[in-house]
């Protein structure tokens, strides 16, 4: 149960409570400090071995392993389970930090990189971005030999004139 939330709710609730005791039908102002908690304590994904459940505000869905395709990470929001057929169901709760947990949850089914592994990636990339810079410099050089050419100028004769 996500207690930061709950404590979030009683906040709400103390802040409408001034209008609520106001009298007559303003005390259904306690209907949104209840309805909130109700949200954060239903809201939530389960994950086993055999399924995800994700479980929301007024029923839920049922996706079998078989059924899964990929997680999708998404920059902002809740990681989405993508079906066969291109569906998504968004995860309630699960954020990118969560996955190593729905890895260890799914039985095997989803696995996560090992610590070397990710180390290698960032390896390959770096590697990746040197070479990049390296062909851009020597196109770079190749095109100023070129305009060289084109004006006429031997490359010894361009340094002659910049010394």
């Amino acid at each position: 149960m996500p207690l930061p939330a709950l404590v979030a709710v009683g906040v709400v609730a103390i802040g409408v409570s001034p209008i609520a005791f106001l009298g007559g039908p303003w005390f259904l102002m306690f209907l949104l400090p209840l309805a909130l908690a109700w949200w954060v304590i239903r809201t939530r994904t389960v994950v086993d071995v055999d399924e995800l459940r994700v479980v929301s505000a007024l029923g839920s869905r049922r996706l079998p392993w078989s059924e899964l395709a990929t997680l999708r990470v998404v920059p902002r929001g809740w990681v989405r389970a993508v079906r066969g057929d291109d569906d998504e169901l968004a995860l309630t709760g699960v954020r990118a930090r969560d996955l190593g947990r729905i890895a260890q949850a799914s039985g095997g089914r989803i696995t996560m990189p090992t610590p070397e592994e990710v180390e290698a990636a960032r390896e390959h990339q770096r590697e990746l971005e040197a070479t990049r810079l390296r062909i851009a410099r020597l196109r770079e050089a190749q095109e100023q030999q070129e305009a060289q050419e084109r004006s006429g100028e031997t490359p010894d004769e361009g340094a002659e004139k910049r010394a």
